[in-house]
């Protein structure tokens, strides 16, 4: 299964699951951007590439990726959790960071419960409009390898990240300590991370916040739309949701809008989503430095 490592309901998670109806990740990663192709089917989701690479007339497909800042009062603290539960969570983050959770965790024994936050969030995004208009004008190769998922006699749903929210920065909060004199120590944090050559800085705050910052974005959550492809012809479309309006007047009227996939139903318990790697072939990989996913 792709959603693991389920946690309580909090504010960060309401926020993405509301404003953005996104998918948090276990491991934040650069790769995860607008543009890029997912498989899903019964709860099983995989990472395939950019669409870019699976257009029979790809030199014409451009969408502009824009960028804001959210500055949402929400993405400040989570609730607090259980100190080795929390821990649970934050290995996906080391991960990502390059940090050693593992000597990490020695280095904060004392503390009982903390919470995480994240800092410098930013928003990477596609408008699904201008989106849907220059889907239409251009085919999927249904020739390409990396196209085996999606056809055949129960495919997968062909899904395209529209909206990833990244971060270089988190920290923890130090909640609830053992003993009240419970500090983090910079000196050995900034040890750790020097022998493990990890590419982030640290900082710690009145001695119970810990902060990571690294020089590249990663994203930890990511919205996407359910692409509606012709098996015959390979043209494409936007996945509509009808929505109900009411206007001015009392007047009541339903529209057929380009709707996120929400890929965990679970309200109560929101989970960490992984890729479960399929077994047809991979698309191919984003090319460092592309334009496309700046």
């Amino acid at each position: 299964m792709s959603i693991r490592f389920r946690l309580c309901r909090n504010e960060v998670t309401d926020m993405l699951r509301k404003t953005f109806k996104a998918t948090p990740l276990r491991v934040p990663e650069s790769r995860v951007q607008p543009l890029i192709v997912l498989a899903e089917r019964q709860g099983k989701t995989d990472f395939r590439g950019a669409l870019h690479y699976l257009l029979l007339d790809a030199d014409g497909f451009e969408v502009a990726v824009e960028e804001s800042t959210l500055n949402d009062v929400a993405l400040q603290k989570t609730r607090s959790v259980d100190f080795d539960f929390g821990l649970n969570i934050l290995e996906g983050f080391f991960q990502g960071f390059g940090i050693p959770g593992g000597e990490l965790a020695t280095k904060l024994k004392g503390a009982r419960e903390i919470a995480l936050s994240f800092n410098n969030v930013r928003r990477r995004y596609v408008d699904r409009n201008l989106l849907g208009q220059a889907l239409r004008d251009h085919r999927i190769d249904l020739e390409h390898p990396s196209m085996s998922p999606f056809l055949g006699d129960n495919p997968y749903n062909m899904l395209l990240i529209t909206d990833a929210i990244v971060s270089n920065s988190f920290s923890i909060i130090v909640e609830k300590s053992r003993e009240r004199e419970f500090s983090i120590e910079l000196p050995e944090i900034e040890k750790v991370l020097e022998e493990a050559r990890a590419e982030v800085k640290a900082e710690v705050n009145h001695g119970r916040s810990l902060t990571f910052e690294g020089e590249e974005f990663l994203t930890f959550a990511f919205s996407c739309i359910r692409l509606e492809l012709d098996r015959e012809t390979g043209k494409m479309g936007i996945g509509t949701t009808v929505v109900t309006r009411e206007k001015a007047g009392g007047i009541i009227e339903k529209v057929e809008e380009p709707e996120p996939v929400e890929l965990d139903d679970d309200l109560f318990e929101p989970g960490l989503l992984e890729w479960d790697p399929l077994d047809a072939p991979e698309a191919p990989a984003v090319p460092s430095g592309s334009s496309r996913q700046e």
